[in-house]
């Protein structure tokens, strides 16, 4: 395989993925010595975190939405108005975004964590869905 083409791919790996450079090192077939030398010369390790971190941005601004939007529902409810469609609608879709979302995190801590902490489960995620917007899909 090509440099580049092999650069390319390892450094989605690790930055786009989350993955380790042993993991990276054996799916690719090259030296786990190459992979942090390529990391530290095109400083994946910064990309990461920004990745990471603007991930956290939005799925906080989706939250954030969401919630807006339950509270706009929930108020309707309360007064007697049938919630308009689009507003449901986009409701839903976002909190089943935002499950999914969740649902992964749990799963890539688990991942990091190793396997006696794999806790992830789609029934808390719904309970836990439920305790923060105070409805159930």
């Amino acid at each position: 395989m090509k440099k580049s083409i092999l650069y390319d791919r390892a450094e989605n790996l690790y930055i786009q993925e989350q993955w380790t450079f042993e993991a990276i090192a054996k799916e690719l077939d090259c030296s786990d010595r190459t992979l942090r030398n390529w990391a530290k010369e095109g400083r994946w390790e910064l990309k990461r975190r920004r990745l990471l971190k603007s991930r956290e941005n939005l799925h906080d601004a989706t939250r954030d939405i969401a919630m807006l939007l339950a509270e706009k529902v929930k108020g309707q409810l309360e007064n007697g108005v049938t919630p308009a469609a689009h507003i449901l609608n986009a409701f839903t879709r976002m909190a089943s975004t935002l499950l999914q979302a969740r649902e992964y995190e749990k799963e890539v801590e688990a991942d990091i964590a190793g396997p006696e902490d794999n806790t992830s489960d789609k029934e808390a995620a719904m309970a836990k869905f439920k305790e923060i917007f105070g409805v159930d899909l």
